[in-house]
């Protein structure tokens, strides 16, 4: 199981990048994706014509029509903006990222978006569930996996046709 560093620890001179160094990226995408819309991150995202979802895409510059839709992806579970230009899912944490961080250097990182947004245990004990998801699912997707190579070991009786079975299925 991961271990997350205390808030008490991260009052001292503790750098950013040794915190980012035990999270995953995909874990801190998770929770910021989980806690954040567009919305709450800027008031542009507010009045969006919900017939349509079309928006102008904060993404690239383009001023003179809509060149995005923001919608609700159901299988994920959260607000995506799909890019016309670019043929590309966005997400509020590619917002965080590409936009408050890098663009408008507001932020150091989405994790310290995180830290200056959210209750630090809150945050921590998000983190420490979707890395706990992770492992789970890795060591089901394993199983599954050396289950289906027995499997496959057991069907054949000898190495060649295993082998053969095995990656050409």
């Amino acid at each position: 199981m991961a271990t997350f560093p205390s808030p008490i620890f991260l009052k001292g001179s503790h750098k950013l990048s040794t915190i980012i160094k035990k999270r995953t990226i995909r874990s801190i995408k998770t929770v910021l994706n989980r806690n954040f819309t567009f919305s709450d991150l800027s008031p542009r995202f507010e009045n969006v014509d919900s017939s349509t979802g079309n928006i102008f895409c904060p993404f690239h510059e383009n001023h003179t029509s809509p060149a995005a839709k923001m919608y609700w992806d159901e299988i994920n579970n959260m607000w995506v903006i799909w890019c016309f230009t670019e043929h590309k899912h966005f997400t509020a944490y590619d917002y965080v990222n590409l936009i408050l961080c890098e663009k408008y250097q507001k932020y150091k990182s989405p994790l310290d978006f995180l830290m200056q947004n959210m209750d630090k245990n809150e945050l921590y004990a998000q983190l420490d569930i979707v890395e706990k998801q992770s492992e789970e699912q890795l060591e089901t997707t394993m199983s599954n996996k050396v289950d289906y190579i027995n499997w496959v070991f057991g069907e054949n009786e000898n190495t060649e046709d295993y082998i053969e079975a095995l990656y050409l299925g």
